[in-house]
């Protein structure tokens, strides 16, 4: 694989210029070397003991490779650090980033526990909690040209959180076998199918199988999956519940103090939530975010199903512990008081927001870890990179441009000359007619002007019907020309996004081989920001 770098935009203004270097750090995250964040978390203490407990006996039904196990037993010592991120558990792993984000720990991890020389345990935590299965439901294929959803239908009317959701294995299968159709047969897509399927085979919950998945495409690496739902990680995480519930409109203050001081900075706001909000969920079979009321002096859920004195709220989650989740503010904190994070894996959008919660982390009396950027990739296939070659195309130029404006170009150049020009004539003439036409109507019978002005309308409609039915023909004389800039922009910037936000991992794995993932992750990068081009 080669791999070239380029300088691109990230999808908001703040993580473009966290990750170009030209935020100031200080107004937003607490900067600190490495070493400086290792010496810092060697004074906390954690609750190592119970979690490698609880992680081992979760990972055992997932026949979990011996790298994992030993990584999970280095939780255990005293001296043992994280690098973590993670990602809702979409279906076949969901869009390609997040491949790239569990790469990203990996890498980092491995560097720092060379680096700092103590164990560096690489983390992936499934946010199983969150309910919003329409964002996890389906894959993105190609059809006629075209990205299409392509729903996994027992989903798709689902409310549950992802973790609750059983699925049904011959459902699944044909499913997925129907995903693979539309990749095309090749000498592996049978070994990957059998490899499929063997992981639908250990999974009862959809949280199950993507675990199976990154467990099993990662086992080398010794990668630690975490189900942010599971019912034994709720009853470690238990006395933290209650801080949060003691603590929630102090969490609140800071977040809004913190927003305030980035909106003064020209900065948009990432988080929306409500000044009621305690930021955290109760789950009896659907997730209900919780509100506190000031005057009644209790916590509630929007629907009223369910009220609170803050006494019977510490007393539930003393008794049921697997029923609170964290929301998008007290996640961050969660996991920073279950893990000792040497470092974070971000995407532009969690930067964004874990930049609004520096005053949420300093109410704790503690440092938020370093932020670090995830990895970001653009895979280009041969066939895309002598499509590119045959239309004078640049990969920057794709995806910072899309195709159109190159399509259009050599459009023109290829037209029959003068042909806009002519057309355009065509219609300036014809508009001088008209009127001499609506003059002599007008005097007849004034009322025929509206009636004119429509018939001059149609007139100009038809003319443009022309000039786009030659446009088409000549496109489609060059058929093949023009396909090579389609296949550019369905691969490269489908539906004008970002490759690693539309298209799937397993993909590329039926088409370059099972250990393809195995090749990506061993490819020397640079932590530097830059946008990796990675020619296949």
């Amino acid at each position: 694989m080669e791999v070239i770098e380029l300088s691109l935009p990230a999808t908001n203004r703040l993580a473009t210029e966290y990750i170009e270097g030209k935020f100031p750090v200080n107004e937003a995250f607490h900067p600190c070397s490495f070493e400086q964040r290792l010496r810092e978390l060697q004074k906390r203490t954690y609750a190592r003991e119970a979690l490698a407990d609880h992680l081992l006996t979760y990972h055992q039904k997932f026949q979990a490779s011996r790298e994992t196990i030993a990584n999970i037993e280095k939780l255990r010592q005293r001296e043992s650090v994280v690098v973590i991120g993670g990602q809702q558990a979409g279906l076949l792993t969901g869009s390609l980033y997040t491949i790239y984000k569990i790469i990203s720990i990996i890498v980092l991890a491995k560097q720092q526990e060379k680096q700092l020389g103590v164990p560096v345990v690489p983390i992936f935590w499934m946010a199983s909690e969150d309910h919003d299965i329409s964002e996890i439901n389906y894959v993105h294929i190609a059809e006629h040209g075209k990205v299409k959803k392509y729903v996994y239908p027992p989903l798709a009317k689902e409310k549950r959180m992802a973790a609750h959701i059983d699925i049904d294995a011959d459902v699944l299968k044909h499913w997925i076998d129907e995903v693979l159709k539309t990749y095309g047969e090749t000498d592996v897509t049978n070994e990957l199918r059998a490899y499929i399927h063997e992981c639908i085979a250990q999974s009862d919950t959809v949280t199950d199988f993507f675990a199976a998945i990154i467990l099993t495409l990662f086992a080398k690496e010794g990668i630690v999956v975490v189900d942010a739902a599971h019912p034994q990680l709720r009853a470690i995480e238990r006395e933290w519940f209650m801080t949060l519930a003691d603590e929630h409109k102090a969490i609140t203050n800071a977040l809004q103090t913190q927003q305030r001081h980035l909106a003064q900075l020209g900065y948009a706001r990432a988080i929306d939530v409500s000044p009621l909000c305690a930021h955290l969920f109760y789950d009896d079979g659907q997730r209900r975010l919780l509100y506190y009321d000031d005057d009644k002096q209790h916590f509630y859920t929007k629907d009223g199903a369910y009220r609170f004195t803050p006494d019977e709220l510490r007393q539930r989650i003393e008794s049921e512990p697997q029923s609170f989740s964290n929301n998008v503010v007290t996640r961050p904190l969660m996991q920073e008081w279950l893990f000792p994070t040497l470092a974070f894996i971000a995407g532009p959008g969690e930067i964004a927001y874990w930049a609004e919660l520096k005053r949420v982390f300093e109410h704790f009396h503690c440092h938020m870890p370093p932020i670090v950027p995830r990895l970001s990739f653009t895979l280009v296939e041969r066939h895309i990179a002598t499509d590119l070659a045959d239309v004078r195309m640049t990969v920057e130029g794709a995806l910072t441009k899309g195709t159109k404006e190159a399509l259009d170009t050599w459009v023109r150049t290829n037209q029959p000359a003068p042909f806009d020009e002519t057309f355009d004539e065509a219609k300036k003439q014809m508009a001088h007619i008209h009127k001499q036409l609506r003059q002599l109507g007008m005097q007849i019978d004034p009322h025929l002007e509206g009636v004119m002005l429509k018939n001059a309308e149609r007139i100009e409609t038809q003319i443009d019907y022309l000039q786009q039915l030659i446009t088409r023909r000549m496109l489609q004389k060059h058929d093949v020309h023009v396909r090579k800039y389609e296949r550019i922009e369905l691969s490269l910037r489908p539906n004008n996004m970002p490759q690693e936000r539309v298209w799937n991992i397993i993909y590329y794995m039926n088409r370059y081989g099972l250990d393809f993932v195995s090749r990506l992750l061993h490819v020397d990068y640079r932590w530097n920001g830059m946008h990796k081009i990675v020619y296949l």
